[in-house]
């Protein structure tokens, strides 16, 4: 049975880190970077906060490959910003196609200061900023149920394996049809 990992959470959380390390453990996987999706648009692009049609489309683009890659039995992960509203409309359009997906939801979390210290170490152009903060917020605001939150605050890149590990094998990250 195929599975789709969806690892999610604020910039600078250690989103891409965490998924692409997972796709490389995983055997016949995929790899979907949302911001790549995202940004296939070229004219006409605003941030994703900034355009719910894009959101939209770049939702929908994710979700058939996802289905694709899934039909042809690969386990994909999905590396991008995920509020529940999204994963519910994701995971139903892959259901509608892949009826025995399993669906598995990881929302990574810190500290605001830990997380603003981490955005710090990334590149120039990749750091955030006070964009971070804000999507903690988002996040809370969203009621992201707390199953699915991974508070990785007191972790150390050293940490990743044993991060891994507990997503592929905790149960509760999974998601249920009807949920």
């Amino acid at each position: 049975m195929t599975k789709m990992y969806i690892i999610s959470g604020p910039a600078g959380v250690g989103k891409s880190t965490t998924a692409k390390r997972l796709a490389h453990q995983l055997e016949e996987s995929a790899y979907i970077e949302g911001d790549v999706i995202y940004g296939m648009v070229v004219g006409g692009y605003l941030p994703p906060w900034e355009s719910e049609a894009s959101l939209t489309l770049a939702w929908k683009n994710i979700a058939d490959l996802s289905i694709n890659f899934l039909k042809a039995n690969k386990n994909v992960v999905i590396d991008y910003v995920a509020f529940p509203e999204e994963v519910e409309r994701l995971s139903k359009m892959v259901w509608s196609k892949v009826a025995d997906a399993e669906i598995v939801y990881v929302t990574l979390m810190v500290e605001p200061d830990e997380l603003l210290r981490r955005d710090a170490l990334r590149i120039k152009e990749h750091q955030m900023g006070e964009r971070c903060i804000e999507l903690v917020k988002e996040f809370q605001e969203k009621q992201v149920d707390k199953r699915f939150i991974y508070n990785t605050t007191n972790l150390k890149p050293a940490d990743l394996d044993s991060i891994l590990e507990n997503i592929k094998e905790n149960r509760r990250f999974h998601l249920r049809k009807g949920e």
